[in-house]
């Protein structure tokens, strides 16, 4: 056995853990010894061991309850726990079957049982390593694959699939409280220049700084989103269309006086944007999520006809008071 393997020996009796100590010692096993339970909890706590042998005879706390305590704790649940007890004090199949033990050692000690209870214990150890190895590996998976469900990789906003999720959630609460909703659609003028002058790592940089742009803008409450390409989509609860032009176009100014770094070009670019707003329930013609896109979407193409760079609010949603 390695010495990376660290054994506590928890006993209120010094000649078995200096035995112990000894022939654990002489396998390279690194080894820490308790004197009593309360010694035990706290190195347990402090440095958790690979395995514990512990007395189940001890006075104030006794192994028993030393092992409760440490296996009520979920980072002890993958740790061996062997007690050491008396002949005639329990079975082995007692021990394990109505205590938080794994093992038992039966005293007197002889250094061929602990040797083998050791060794067992200690393949038990790899294998609970090896699963907790496995579980992290599977939560680390299900985590990403979570984050790739719901979240646009290169600007970390949500992805379009998400933000409909949110919309239509956010739509029928709008509709069942009578509050404001609107959305604001984002559109960077002329993208495709960018790609073609600078190169699409470029393109993708200027998209990942524009998506900071906006979050920084938001309040904690807006949903931000990669919409598609180069369009972004920032829903609002229960913001009248006064609010979302005044967003929009703050965001616009900061992005048209932003100069976005082109690293692998060595240069520096200028951007601008258009943006289109509306809102339910002030234009009354807006039923759906998908009115509501298709209001916001239809102002934003009027805000790319005008001259782009600007932004422009459905007209039927500023009909009522903000």
């Amino acid at each position: 056995m390695a010495d990376h393997y660290r054994i506590l020996v928890v006993d209120d009796r010094e000649e078995n853990l200096d035995m112990l100590r000894e022939w654990l010692s002489s396998q390279d096993y690194y080894v820490r010894c308790a004197r009593d339970g309360r010694e035990a909890l706290q190195m347990a706590r402090e440095d958790p061991p690979d395995l514990i042998l512990l007395d189940k005879v001890m006075p104030e706390v006794d192994g028993l309850s030393v092992a409760r305590e440490l296996k009520k704790e979920g980072r002890f649940s993958g740790i061996p726990i062997v007690v050491l007890a008396g002949r005639d004090d329990a079975s082995r199949r007692t021990i394990v079957d109505t205590t938080p033990a794994d093992d038992l050692i039966t005293k007197p000690l002889t250094f061929e049982e602990v040797d083998l209870r050791v060794r067992t214990m200690l393949k038990k150890r790899e294998v609970f390593r090896a699963l907790e190895r496995a579980n992290e590996e599977l939560r680390q998976a299900n985590e990403k694959m979570s984050r790739l469900l719901r979240f646009d990789e290169r600007t970390d906003l949500f992805n379009y699939r998400h933000f409909m999720e949110r919309l239509d959630e956010e739509f029928k609460r709008a509709r069942r409280h009578g509050n404001y909703l609107t959305l604001i659609m984002l559109d960077i003028d002329l993208f495709k220049h960018v790609n073609d002058r600078y190169g699409h790592p470029a393109g993708d940089q200027v998209l990942k700084e524009f998506g900071a742009i906006t979050t920084r803008q938001a309040r904690e409450t807006d949903i931000l989103a990669r919409y598609g390409g180069e369009e972004f989509a920032i829903l609002l609860p229960q913001t009248a269309a006064v609010h979302g032009q005044r967003l929009a176009d703050r965001i616009r100014r900061i992005t048209e006086a932003h100069v976005f770094q082109a690293a692998e070009a060595n240069d520096s670019i200028r951007i601008t944007i258009s943006a289109g707003v509306a809102t339910s329930p002030t234009n009354e013609r807006i039923a759906s999520l998908e009115d509501l896109v298709k209001a916001a979407d239809d102002a934003l193409y009027r805000a790319k006809q005008d001259g782009r760079n600007r932004t422009h609010v459905d007209e039927r949603s500023i009909a009522g008071p903000p």
